[in-house]
């Protein structure tokens, strides 16, 4: 070795000999692996204040053009020609003798001013967590609100998208007493530009129409005739495609959507009114208000003439993000890093958890309104949990819609050679066992590993049992990740103990 000054005669040429044990070797992948989480974690970092660097740099931007011209070649601020007030100047003139700095003040005069600032931050964040607790209690101990004898009865399934709400909802759908809409935030996504509301509240107003069967908006009802009767996918809502609003029904082999007059307002609200006894939407937490989706979600029943349910829709986020992935609901960065699925895993699991601890803190009235449904149990027994569903939602069990279940989750063709007809999103025909456990051989282990970080704790929420980077554990389908007992489960007892005993 070129450099080397030590006599070969003196060199030391012992080697440690260690026989690595398991043990060793797993201690050594959990520090290689917590390293490169910590580096991913400093990377992100980086990149969120320079995010914040840059938002700054576009406000003071902003507030020079307010103030005079910008001049892009050299991004300096020509000053317009406006006379600067005395005090401004006097204040400028300070801001450059650095006069705000605590090192001009006296010693003590410093640690008084650090104490009074201490002081204030413990007692502001003592503040926030006090409301914050307030806000809780006041959730906990909502008192039950008295509906209207003529409310109108609804179900709102909530989910992340690729967690099997197509599925869910499609029972519904089929079910004759039920007025079901497919997705219906896509209709505010799509005409929000017309109205001159934030989208907030947009969201909030026309679930609250919908959820009352009115369509008085010539915006919204065009929306959704021309989406509820495109080509691609005419059967996502079986009501909306069958008499009195279509000459035939769905199931006819003379249906078409073209032969189905226009839509008007009155005739939709009395179809949803007085042909069926309950209205079924499907969210996806994507879709709803940035903060609170599941809260925001259960605000629209607070009206009298609105009575709902609500079943919020969970799946082990190993299946969830990288089937997100497949469809671009988000999109990879940062190479070998895996930058898009660490954020994109990370903002996922925590709507998911947030929306589990608001179920949590709920009311013991309110709470049965809510049903967590575990979408591998569904996969495990399909009639089972529809019967469930449908006694949680009031309805009876049907052989036409038994049958169309048991041949949607055990069909005779794999995915891979069915033709499926219409949208994929809204293509539901598919093996349930194997949808369930697809990603455990589709999914690189170095990408679950990725997942498990930043779901853990909504994995355990949920008894989703973790492979922390097994291989073996992670292809091999006879060994289960799926605990029968968990934590949200035992809420779901709770809630059902505290149902019997007052019954």
């Amino acid at each position: 070795m070129p450099g080397r000054t030590c006599p070969e005669s003196l060199q030391y040429r012992a080697r440690a000999k260690i026989r690595a044990d398991e043990d060793l070797k797993n201690e050594i992948k959990k520090i290689l692996n917590n390293t490169e989480q910590e580096t991913v974690k400093a990377i992100m970092c980086f990149y969120e204040r320079e995010i914040g660097r840059f938002n700054t740099e576009i406000k003071k931007r902003k507030r020079a053009k307010t103030a005079g011209t910008l001049n892009t070649k050299n991004c300096s601020v020509r000053q317009a020609n406006v006379i600067e007030a005395p005090e401004m100047k006097f204040w400028r003139h300070r801001r450059r003798r650095n006069i705000f700095s605590l090192r001009r003040f006296p010693f003590w005069l410093r640690v008084i001013i650090a104490g009074w600032l201490s002081f204030s931050a413990v007692f502001g964040i003592y503040l926030a967590n006090y409301a914050s607790v307030q806000h809780q209690h006041s959730i906990v101990e909502t008192p039950k609100q008295h509906k209207s004898p003529s409310a109108r009865r609804n179900l709102i399934i909530v989910a992340h998208g690729r967690s099997g709400s197509s599925i869910t909802g499609d029972i519904f759908n089929h079910h004759p007493d039920v007025f079901y809409m497919y997705e219906p935030l896509q209709t505010v996504e799509r005409t929000q530009k017309v109205f001159n509301l934030h989208y907030d509240s947009l969201v909030q107003k026309f679930l609250t129409d919908v959820l009352q069967c009115k369509f008085t908006d010539p915006v919204i009802l065009k929306d959704i005739e021309t989406y509820y009767r495109k080509p691609l996918h005419p059967r996502i809502s079986h009501a909306i495609a069958s008499p009195p609003l279509c000459p035939y029904n769905i199931s006819d082999p003379r249906w078409d959507p073209r032969l189905c007059p226009k839509m008007t307002s009155e005739a939709l609200k009395n179809t949803c009114k007085n042909g069926y006894m309950l209205t079924v939407i499907k969210v996806l937490l994507g879709r709803m208000p940035d903060k609170g989706g599941m809260e925001k979600a259960l605000a629209v029943c607070d009206s009298p003439d609105i009575d709902c349910k609500i079943v919020l829709l969970v799946r082990d986020p190993r299946a969830v993000i990288p089937s997100s992935l497949s469809v671009s609901f988000y999109h990879e960065e940062g190479g070998v890093a895996k930058l898009g699925t660490r954020m994109f895993s990370y903002k996922v699991c925590k709507e998911t958890e947030e929306s589990l601890n608001f179920v949590k803190r709920l009311s013991t009235w309110q709470r049965n309104k809510v049903k967590v449904l575990r979408y591998e149990d569904f996969a495990r027994n399909p009639l089972e949990e529809m019967k469930r569903l449908f006694d949680f939602a009031g309805l009876s069990v049907l052989d036409s819609v038994t049958t169309w279940l048991n041949e949607s989750t055990h069909p005779d063709e794999t995915r891979s050679d069915m033709k499926i007809r219409g949208s994929p999103a809204a293509f539901t025909v598919d093996d349930a066992q194997i949808a369930m456990n697809r990603w455990r051989w589709k999914v690189h282990p170095y990408e679950i590993n990725i997942i498990e970080y930043y779901c853990r704790h909504v994995m355990q929420l949920m008894g989703y049992k973790p492979v922390d980077g097994s291989h073996e554990q992670q292809a091999d389908i006879s060994i289960s990740l799926l605990s029968d007992d968990y934590e949200v489960k035992d809420w779901q007892r709770d809630k059902s103990e505290v149902k019997s005993e007052k019954g």
